[in-house]
């Protein structure tokens, strides 16, 4: 009993009506290209952690021996160096033993008993000050995850409209067979009263041949509206997976009853709508961030244009018995100038940006008149098709008013077979616009949707259906 209330369950469950929410539920969840796409942040996490590597502490060991020769010693180096991110500030620290003879010019070499402790820091004040090759190479990584981001969320925006075109196309399908099959029926429906219609001599036998070739006539627009379903039911089937991220087929029970009702773009909404789009669109932020790298290396540029001047600060400190001529504890300081004469590497890094900064702001401009564009085209699309929308409907109710009217006309024996099969045609034919016409409607509200990155906003609208 119980295992038999879960299968009914479970049964009712797969025929609730498949909504656009669930759908699109089911593409940020499991559709592969956008996972595959999610792998970019990954990646460019993976950058960022690289550059951070190139502040790591690093440690250096070394041992050294002289023997055979006239002088006898062995000599230990341990050191570790810190660079910073502050002012291109480093430290370092670090102790060393040299035991045994020396020669003279290597006197340095030889320490106390207990060996030299040493630390000390390098602090540029030109080049490298404010800005470095590893700092500048930070920068890049961390601006990379904003791309990196900005590139999910463009192809994110693409694939949720595909996955709304495509529930729709299946909306529209089913609909197409729905009106398909209530015109097979109608006239199948008859067939019987006709047929006993003429065996009572009340109607001539060529009014039931006239049925039954719209019969065949009917099937055969519906096995093409089956197909057709078919067809829609397996392109959306790539974009609503289940819950292990295998496609799924939805089912006839699941198809709406009909389309939402469709709304026109209030004026208020219109003249916000290019203001919208120019901030959502990951396009206009992407050139931003790529100029902001760009103008990092212009930075980096005119920093190697500089002349080093490095201050060095060393202390060091002889611990234990021993002869030698230094410390026991100094404190040591330096200063260095070095300037590359011509400095051909800075001016044609300086050359290369200026040159890719007018570029990407040239691609800027095109791209907000680009998306101003779309937007309006979008806008366009949306109030003509529902307009369009709008007057089939009218159409399909002059159609079937026509019909009916036909019906009771040949009811009264004043019409015949053929012109009630016409009519009942024409109203058929015109109810297949209408769904066209409604699923054009929701195509471009979808491609409205795209060209205002409506996927982006806190609270996307979504239709609902019936």
């Amino acid at each position: 009993m119980k295992a038999g209330l879960l299968m009914l369950f479970a049964a009712l469950a797969e025929a609730q009506v498949l909504t656009l929410q669930e759908v699109l539920e089911s593409v940020q969840k499991s559709y592969p290209p956008l996972l595959a796409a999610l792998q970019e942040k990954q990646a460019a996490e993976g950058d960022m952690l690289s550059a951070l590597g190139r502040f790591d502490t690093t440690f250096r060991a070394r041992f050294d021996t002289d023997q055979i020769g006239y002088y006898d010693n062995e000599r230990i180096d341990i050191g570790v160096e810190q660079a910073t991110t502050k002012w291109g500030t480093s430290y370092y620290g670090g102790w060393r033993l040299g035991e045994g003879t020396f020669a003279p010019y290597d006197g340095k070499l030889d320490t106390r008993s207990y060996g030299e402790f040493r630390a000390g820091m390098k602090m540029p004040l030109l080049r490298d000050r404010a800005i470095d090759s590893r700092r500048a190479d930070l920068q890049k990584a961390d601006l990379n995850r904003r791309l990196a981001a900005l590139s999910i969320d463009q192809q994110k925006i693409v694939i949720l409209q595909t996955a709304t075109r495509r529930y729709w196309e299946w909306v529209a399908a089913g609909r197409r067979y729905a009106v398909a099959e209530q015109l097979l029926e109608l006239a199948m429906k008859r067939n019987e009263i006709l047929k006993e219609s003429v065996r009572l001599g009340q109607t001539p036998a060529i009014e039931v041949a006239e049925n039954e070739r719209a019969i065949l006539q009917r099937r055969s627009q519906l096995v093409e509206a089956e197909r057709a379903l078919q067809l829609a039911t397996i392109d959306l089937s790539l974009f609503y997976r289940s819950g292990d991220g295998k496609p799924r087929m939805a089912g006839a029970a699941q198809l709406p009853a009909g389309f939402p009702s469709q709304e026109a773009l209030t004026e208020t909404q219109i003249a916000d709508d290019i203001e919208t789009a120019l901030r959502r669109r990951p396009e206009v932020e992407r050139l931003i961030v790529q100029r902001r790298q760009t103008q990092v290396d212009a930075e980096l540029g005119r920093n190697q244009r500089l002349p080093n001047v490095d201050v060095l600060l060393s202390f060091t400190r002889e611990g234990g018995t021993g002869m030698v001529r230094r410390g026991p504890t100094e404190l040591k300081g330096s200063l260095i100038f070095e300037l590359p004469l011509q400095r051909r590497a800075a001016e044609g890094r300086i050359v290369n940006a200026e040159a890719r900064l007018n570029q990407i702001e040239q691609r800027e401009q095109f791209t907000r008149d680009q998306i101003t564009a779309e937007v309006q085209d979008a806008i366009s699309a949306v109030q003509t098709a529902f307009r369009r929308a709008k007057l089939i409907a009218e159409e399909v109710q002059v159609a079937r008013t026509l019909e009916d009217a036909e019906r009771t006309k040949f009811d009264l024996g004043d019409s015949t077979l053929f012109l009630v099969n016409l009519r009942e045609q024409a109203t058929f034919d015109a109810a297949v616009r209408e769904v066209s016409a409604q699923a054009d409607y929701f195509r471009a509200q979808a491609l409205y949707e795209l060209a205002i990155a409506e996927a982006l906003a806190p609270t996307a609208r979504r239709p609902s259906v019936k």
